[in-house]
């Protein structure tokens, strides 16, 4: 778990594990996320139950690790290693031989056999920084897999890719001070970094764009052909099966039920408002502006 003067610390540079965010590479965090972070216009990410797990189980996984190694002379939790704008917290390493980066997993999914280099590209991406900052030939990642499967595995420095890294962080980390924010690769991108307000204003469209608007605008009219199309047919089949919960085609092998769900409860907001307008008043909480794209009709 990373301390107060830690998270400080990450707040002046790009941590190891946020590399592969830097370099849009991570599963769960795109560049302009972590630009709007490291920039102050976004919250830190809320810490989540396997977050919280992963914290409370390092210990426990270091300590098997040390089980497994003996006679490494195992140092925990050292200060902040830092080069540049790249900067690292290790779990322990052994100095000037490897380093050791503790982690959960809920599934083997992603990751090799016992022994292997092949983890999942962030981590990789991670325990490569935290070589490059920490001066050792390779390192070890000892996992947890469902909390009850314990397994390592091993990782040599690669110092190309570590060369590659620097130089990402770098560039992003410049990105970050001069204030000129990542490429735009998501609609979620584009909503975080623009769906908040809007100025009146025009902007004139380059062909790309204009191809773009005219894709979106042919995807609305082919999905609105067929939502009529699934509406025609499923009209019939249930006029087919009327009363009846199952159709079945002439050799007797079902094609489609239609049947009664269990009784759904949902919250009455009206009902309630008007029994206990006060009290619904306390609770109600303003939603933040959103923009909405509309694509025109082509005149």
């Amino acid at each position: 778990m990373l301390t107060q003067a830690q998270l400080a610390a990450r707040a002046s540079g790009i941590g190891a594990s946020e590399v592969a965010a830097a370099l849009g590479l991570s599963r769960y965090v795109t560049p302009i996320e972590l630009y709007l972070r490291k920039r102050g216009e976004l919250p830190p990410p809320e810490e989540t139950l396997p977050m919280r797990f992963g914290n409370a189980a390092e210990a426990f996984i270091l300590d098997e690790f040390q089980r497994c190694h003996p006679t490494f002379a195992l140092a925990r939790a050292p200060d902040t290693m830092r080069r540049g704008p790249l900067l690292a917290h290790l779990d322990a390493w052994v100095p000037a031989q490897c380093n050791v980066q503790a982690k959960t997993a809920r599934t083997r999914e992603g990751w090799g056999e016992s022994g292997s280099p092949d983890v999942p590209q962030d981590y990789l991406l991670q325990v490569q920084a935290e070589m490059l900052l920490a001066g050792v030939p390779v390192s070890y990642v000892p996992v947890l897999f469902g909390g009850a499967d314990y397994d390592e595995f091993i990782i040599a420095a690669d110092r190309e890719l570590q060369e590659l890294i620097e130089g990402g962080v770098r560039e992003f980390w410049q990105r970050v001070q001069s204030g000129d924010p990542p490429e735009i690769v998501s609609v979620d991108d584009a909503i975080t970094l623009y769906g908040r307000s809007s100025q009146a204003g025009r902007v004139t469209a380059t062909v790309e764009v204009e191809e773009a608007v005219n894709n979106l605008r042919e995807i609305k009219e082919r999905r609105e052909r067929l939502d009529a199309a699934e509406e025609h047919w499923k009209a019939m089949v249930l006029a087919a099966l009327g009363e009846r919960d199952t159709l079945v085609d002439p050799a007797g092998r079902v094609l489609c039920t239609w049947r009664a769900s269990a009784p759904v409860k949902r919250f009455d907001a009206k009902a309630f408002e008007s029994a206990h307008p006060m009290l619904y008043a306390q609770f109600v909480k303003a939603c933040d502006p959103v923009r909405r794209l509309l694509v025109k009709v082509k005149g």
